[in-house]
C-alpha cells in the first residue's frame, strides 16, 4: 500500500506541489503572525527588566506607570526610602515624544525614560555608557543612530552617549533614555515630579496617597493598550490555521475522488479497510508537512522585511510543526470518508 501511495504522490506532483505552496504561503504568514504576536509581549518583559526593582510606587488609583499620568513629588522617595532596611528608591518619569534627526523622513516616535543615576535602574548599553548629564541621552538599536548623533526632543538638543538592545515597546516603538532632571525639564516644565518610584526591598511606611504594585501589575498595565492587537493576530492565526486545513483537505479529497476506481479495486480483492485509509492519510500529513518545513524557511527569509523587529523561535516552530501534523490528519479525514464509501462493484463496471 506504501508503494502505491508513493506512486499515486508522483502521479500527481504538480496538484501535490500546488497545495503545498499554497498550504505553505498560509503556514508562513500565520508563523509570522504568531511572531508579532509574541513580540509584542516579549518586549513589555524586557522593558520591566530594564528597570530592576522589586515593585514600584506609583499614587493610589492609577491603573499604572505607562498608561496614566499624574505624577508625584520625588521627594517622596527620601521620605520612603530605608537604607538600614535596604531599601532603595529610584524616580522615573515615563512619557512619549517625538525626536527629529533620527530619519530623514521626518519626526520618530518614542517613547521616553528619564531616570535619577546611581541608583535601581542601572541601564546596560550595548555600546557606549549610560546618559548621566543633562544634553545626553542612550536609545533603542532600532532607532538607527549611531553613537555622537545629536536628536532633537521639545527642541532640546541631546547627544546620543549609549545604544541598547531590545528597549521597545507600544508596538516595537523605540526608546530613549536620559537623565530625570533632563526629563523633567521637558515632561514637567522642570518641576520635580515623577511618574513613579522604583523600589528595591519592603518599606516599612507608605503614605496612604500612595500604593505598591509588582513587576507584573506594572507588565499587565503596559500591556492592556495592546489587547485588541493582540486578541486580532490570535484570531487572524486560528482563521488562517482553518485555511491551511482547508488546503489539505480539498488536495487529499479530489486524490480520493481520482482513485475511486483503484480504491473498489482493492476493495474486490479484499483489501484491509485500514489499508485503503493509509493513502489519504500519508498524503494529508506528506502536504502539511512540508508545506510547515517551507514555511518556516519562508517566514524567516521575510523578517527581515518587517519593520518591527521579531524573532522566531523553536516554540512558534514546534508548535507549527504539531499543528501541521494535527492538520494533516483531520484534513486527511475528507478524503478517508470518500474511500470507505466506495462500492466495489465499480470494480467491474464499465468505463
Amino acid at each position: 500500500m506504501l508503494t502505491i501511495t508513493l506512486r499515486d504522490l508522483q502521479w500527481r506532483a504538480r496538484r501535490i506541489v500546488v497545495g503545498v505552496c499554497a498550504a505553505m504561503l498560509v503556514f508562513a504568514v500565520t508563523l509570522l503572525l504568531q511572531s508579532v504576536h509574541d513580540s509584542f509581549l516579549e518586549e513589555t518583559d524586557r522593558t520591566i527588566t530594564f528597570f530592576g526593582g522589586d515593585a514600584w510606587v506609583v499614587t493610589r488609583g492609577l491603573a499604572g506607570p505607562f498608561t496614566t499620568n499624574s505624577p508625584m513629588r520625588t521627594s517622596t522617595a527620601e521620605l520612603i526610602a530605608d537604607p538600614p532596611r535596604a531599601v532603595a528608591m529610584t524616580p522615573v518619569a515615563i512619557f512619549r515624544h517625538v525626536v527629529d534627526g533620527a530619519q530623514s523622513s521626518g519626526p520618530v516616535d518614542v517613547n521616553v525614560i528619564a531616570y535619577r543615576p546611581d541608583g535601581v535602574v542601572q541601564p546596560r548599553p550595548t555600546a557606549g555608557r549610560p546618559p548621566r548629564a543633562e544634553g545626553e541621552v542612550a536609545v533603542d538599536e532600532s532607532l538607527g543612530v549611531p553613537l555622537g548623533t545629536t536628536l532633537t526632543l521639545a527642541g532640546v538638543r541631546l547627544t546620543v552617549v549609549g545604544t541598547l538592545a531590545g528597549l521597545t515597546y507600544n508596538g516595537g516603538t523605540p526608546t530613549v533614555v536620559m537623565t530625570l532632571s533632563q526629563g523633567q525639564a521637558i515632561a514637567y516644565h522642570g518641576d520635580d515630579l515623577a511618574s513613579a518610584l522604583v523600589m528595591r526591598g519592603k518599606p516599612a511606611v507608605l503614605p496612604p496617597d500612595l500604593v505598591v504594585m509588582t513587576p507584573r501589575d506594572v507588565r499587565d498595565d503596559l500591556r492592556r493598550p495592546l489587547q485588541v492587537a493582540t486578541r486580532t493576530l490570535g484570531l487572524l492565526s486560528v482563521l488562517l490555521w482553518l485555511v491551511a486545513g482547508s488546503i489539505v483537505a480539498f488536495v487529499c479529497y479530489l486524490s480520493a475522488l481520482d482513485r475511486v476506481r483503484d480504491v473498489a479495486v482493492l476493495k474486490a480483492i479484499g483489501a484491509a479497510p485500514w489499508r485503503l485509509c493509509a493513502t489519504p492519510l500519508i498524503e494529508g500529513l506528506a502536504v502539511s508537512v512540508a508545506a510547515a518545513a517551507g514555511a518556516v524557511l519562508l517566514a524567516q527569509a521575510l523578517l527581515p522585511a518587517f519593520p518591527l523587529t521579531i524573532g522566531l523561535g523553536l516554540t512558534p516552530c514546534l508548535v507549527l510543526a504539531v499543528v501541521a501534523i494535527g492538520l494533516g490528519v483531520v484534513a486527511s479525514v475528507a478524503g478517508i470518508t470518500r474511500v470507505l464509501r466506495v462500492d466495489p462493484a465499480l470494480a467491474l463496471a464499465g468505463p
